[in-house]
């Protein structure tokens, strides 16, 4: 079972939290190329080969590169070799006062695997060897999924990483052109796995946000998969298969969202010793360590997908009733919001969950919340929350989308919709699990129903476009009621409201 932590960690010698700007050679980097931008071995196409196409929230993706390290040695066509201490490069120490230098000789490939070695030894002014490799103009892609399975070294010093840097200079020296870190580990512990994006203005005016997770206790050294799926405006990461972060805020000095991450970018694995990051090895840290990967692989998604929208997350930086929320108390109880910078979900989290409690000691109608905003959420096809209902409740959440049929702006009973799901909260469920933790439940925008009990004039069509385009609607107010089912309390802790396309196109 993986633990997962989404509070950030901004610790001091992140990756690359005090490195200099990069000097990078752009000057060949690919073109872009549509929803999944591939440029491998010449070749612009679904790849023949292994037929794992397992996205887990894009269907029907395809394979479009890979790397089983079948062979003998590892494939020039496919990876570059990034030698020396970073000096060739502009960055000294690689940028975090690594103690290593890169070779090819520590870069092996044997039974279905690359092994990358590294060794206590003085070559080139260091006293640490290792590799590090990168596919930059071998294989450049923006979106798309991007997996590895591996064994990770122990040991205090030692830092294995598989990320992606941009392909090209868009939006700036570094972090301003982005990094996405997939998987990084200290060897000291490394059943932690952080997963990091680095973007904003270029160093020192850069950011970066992530999370950790926790693989199972002295598991490190098995394989395991760790992988990202990277959409238009979301980046969620994956270890085994199992969602532990989303992330979907970033931003750019130099263009608009979903900018830095818009662009090509490519891959990278290396094995580091000692850094900011990490520090340096001790005298228990055992010399030749290896970090080993069974395979690399690259999906491509169907589409270019519409960019999500968020209803909120991470409930407005704290403040409750700002920026359009709004709560009422009901016939037979009531209740309130409140933020909860301590129980967080475990993707997508940030630093506070919107919290709320409602009683009245008989069933019925507590109350409820909401939130005005209006958005045009035209090609999406799902809502999805996270929530964490604490135990023994037996309660009733009515999701109401109210839709501006009339083009307005505002919502009027006797001239707009409104469309309903009613999610059932108890200890069987089926909604979700009152003492089940943090659950994400996704609901079709089928699922709704026309609702005509308070806002009733307009057509009974949940058309998502709006006037303005053609459509019939707008979705303006997001309304949550809460009906008790037996009289008890009603509390637990949500975040996370999103609309987005999960649909096979």
């Amino acid at each position: 079972m993986i633990k997962t932590n989404s509070m950030n960690f901004p610790e001091p010698g992140n990756r690359s939290a005090c490195r200099p700007p990069q000097a990078r050679d752009w000057q060949n980097a690919a073109v872009r190329m549509g929803a999944l931008r591939v440029l491998a071995l010449g070749l612009l196409a679904t790849v023949p080969g292994p037929s794992w196409a397992q996205c887990a929230m894009v269907p029907n993706c395809t394979l479009a590169w890979f790397d089983e390290f079948d062979g003998t040695s590892v494939d020039t066509n496919k990876w570059e070799f990034m030698l020396g201490d970073g000096s060739a490069y502009g960055i000294p120490g690689w940028g975090n006062n690594e103690l290593q230098y890169y070779r090819t000789n520590n870069a092996t490939v044997a039974n279905g695997e690359l092994t990358i070695t590294a060794k206590k030894e003085s070559f080139g002014g260091k006293a640490y060897t290792s590799s590090r490799l990168r596919t930059l103009n071998k294989g450049d892609w923006t979106y798309g999924r991007f997996e590895m399975r591996a064994k990770l070294p122990s040991g205090q010093g030692l830092w294995p990483a598989f990320w992606m840097l941009s392909s090209v200079p868009d939006y700036g020296g570094w972090a301003a052109s982005g990094e996405v870190d997939i998987m990084e580990s200290k060897g000291q512990n490394p059943e932690k796995i952080y997963n990091t994006l680095h973007y904003g203005g270029p160093f020192p005016a850069n950011t970066f946000s992530g999370s950790g997770t926790f693989l199972p206790a002295g598991t490190a050294g098995s394989f395991h998969e760790y992988a990202i799926e990277w959409q238009r405006g979301e980046i969620r990461w994956y270890v085994d298969d199992q969602l532990v972060s989303t992330q979907n805020s970033w931003y750019s000095t130099a263009g608009p969202f979903p900018a830095p991450f818009d662009v090509n970018f490519h891959l990278l694995l290396n094995f580091a010793v000692g850094g900011n990051f990490v520090g340096n090895p001790s005298d228990s840290t055992v010399f030749p360590a290896t970090y080993v990967i069974d395979y690399v692989r690259v999906y491509a998604l169907p589409v270019d997908p519409p960019l999500a929208q968020l209803v909120f997350d991470d409930m407005e930086h704290g403040n409750p009733l700002d920026n359009g929320w709004f709560q009422f108390n009901g016939s037979v109880g009531g209740g309130g919001i409140d933020a909860n910078s301590t129980d967080l979900p475990p993707a997508s989290g940030g630093f506070a969950s919107l919290q709320t409690g409602w009683g009245g000691g008989s069933p019925g109608f507590f109350g409820g919340f909401g939130r005005n905003k209006a958005m045009d959420i035209t090609g999406m096809t799902h809502f999805s929350f996270w929530i964490n209902p604490d135990p023994g409740q037996d309660y009733t959440l009515e999701f109401n989308i109210q839709d501006d049929d009339n083009g307005d702006g505002i919502i009027s009973n006797a001239a707009d919709d409104e469309f309903q799901y009613r999610c059932r909260i108890s200890p069987s469920g089926p909604c979700a699990v009152s003492g089940g933790g943090w659950q994400r439940v996704t609901v079709s925008l089928d699922d709704f129903v026309p609702d005509n009990s308070f806002v009733f004039g307009g057509n009974d069509i949940l058309d998502t476009k709006p006037v303005s385009e053609g459509g019939n609607g707008q979705m303006v107010t997001m309304v949550v009621a809460v009906i008790s089912n037996t009289g008890a309390n009603a509390s637990f802790r949500t975040d996370y409201w999103i609309y987005e396309n999960l649909t096979d196109t």
